[in-house]
Parts: structure tokens; sequence; C-alpha cells
């Protein structure tokens, strides 16, 4: 259920699928930064049908300010965030990849530049951002030819949808969570689309990002869910969306939902 309320502070939501590995190393990393700025935070980890210790890493760090939402079921990285943000308690709320995207010293600066926007996003493609580790060259031309779809299809101006660090104004992008319904990979962009829509600012924003060799991001395989809910996103939101038959959208979903 959606906290009913909320007070100055951060949520960040950090969806988490068989990452025993890397999920102590990241909490360890961002932890300090969170406690040193002596402000109300909370980190909620999505352990999303997971198959290993994730739940119990993250609960070891529940003095801390760490609480956990398990699932013994698979939502996918957008059904994970959607799940955690739904249950945030504070005015600004977002979420960060398990592999800890961007430098510990961004976080705030990324949130502080809530006060003059909506949505800040994380971009590795702006003037001023830095990637420590790039990904390898066939994740790099996926990533330009997909942005180059969204912003072909959806007329969004933006750099860098995929960049594992997003946060929000809580009054803003709560009330939009009804209307997300794809919940693979292709979920920032369909954030993205409704908050665009919705009149709501957005700003991109140069961080210091590196890759990590260890990713669970299957991109190959995940490439055409990506495309299929990006065609449905632009398909849904004209006016043909009144022709096609609900049970259509309802197999899409689960089609295409969890990735």
């Amino acid at each position: 259920m959606p906290s009913s309320s909320s007070g100055p502070g951060l949520s960040i939501v950090i969806p988490a699928w068989n990452e025993e590995d890397r999920l102590e190393r990241t909490l360890s990393r961002y932890l300090p930064a969170l406690e040193a700025r002596a402000e109300p935070f909370e980190v909620i980890v999505v352990s999303d049908g997971v198959q290993d210790r994730t739940a119990e890493v993250a609960r070891s760090f529940a003095s801390r300010g760490v609480r956990v939402l398990e699932f013994p079921e698979k939502l996918g990285k957008g059904g994970a965030i959607l799940a955690g943000l739904r249950t945030a308690r504070y005015d600004y709320v977002g979420y960060l990849d398990a592999d800890g995207p961007i430098a510990t010293s961004q976080i705030y600066g990324m949130v502080d530049t809530l006060k003059d926007v909506d949505c800040v996003i994380a971009s590795r493609w702006i003037q001023g951002s830095v990637v420590v580790r790039p990904e390898p060259l066939f994740n790099r031309v996926a990533g330009r030819v997909w942005n180059f779809l969204v912003r072909g299809l959806l007329l969004m101006p933006i750099q860098d949808t995929q960049c594992g660090a997003k946060f929000f104004k809580r009054s803003v992008v709560i009330p939009l969570l009804r209307t997300v319904t794809v919940t693979n990979r292709a979920f920032d962009v369909v954030v993205l689309y409704h908050i665009r829509e919705s009149g709501a600012s957005v700003k991109e924003v140069p961080v210091t990002w590196t890759h990590d060799p260890n990713t669970r991001m299957p991109i190959a395989r995940a490439i055409p869910i990506m495309l299929l809910s990006l065609v449905a996103v632009r398909m849904m939101n004209t006016p043909i969306s009144k022709r096609v038959p609900p049970s259509w959208v309802e197999w899409f979903h689960d089609r295409y939902g969890p990735t």
C-alpha cells in the first residue's frame, strides 16, 4: 500500500535480484554519505524473487536505515521499483541500481537539484559527465540506438534514460505510478514519459559513472522486449489506443512485464 503521508527526508529504492555479492559493497559505500548529511533517510531494498542471500545481506544493515521488501516471484526491475516507491516515507524519493552506479558525493548533489525541478536524472551522455570504465562497444551502440528511438517515438529530449540513478519529488511521482504498467527494462522511459506528459520538469545532470563488468543486465535478451514496450507506449498514448482491446493490453503486460 502507498504511504499516506511523508515528511522531510530522502527515500532510496534499490531493486535487487540475486545481488548478495554486490549489495553489501554498495550499501557500505552509500550509507556513510547518507549518514553524514544528518537528515532523515531510508534505503528500501526490494528483494525481487531472488535465489540467494540478498535479503539477508540487506537486513544486516537494518540498524542503519535499511529496510527490506521481499517478493518470492520476480517482479522485474520496474515492478520492484514501483513496490519500493509506494512504501516511501519521505518527500524526496528515488532509485539506484544495486551496483552503485554513481559516486557517493553525487547522491545529494542530485537530490539538492530537486529544489528547482520535479525530477533529476543521472546522465552519462551530457557535458561534464565522466565515464571511468566504459561499457562494451555493443552496449554503447545499443544504448545510442535506443536513445535515438526514444527521442524519435516519444519526442523526449533526454540524452540518457537508462542510467540507474533517478530522484523525484514524492508529490509529483507517486500519483503517476498508477499509470505505469511496464515493469521490464523499459520502465525508466515510461516513468519519464508520464512525468513529462504531466507537465513536471525534468533535468539531466552529469555524473561520474563506471560500468560493472558483473552486471546482471542481459542487454541482448532485453532489447526485443524493450523495443516492443516502447512501441506499445507510443500506441497507447495516441487515439489508436481506444481501438485496442483490453485483452491485448493484459496479454502484453503478462508477456512482457518482468525482466
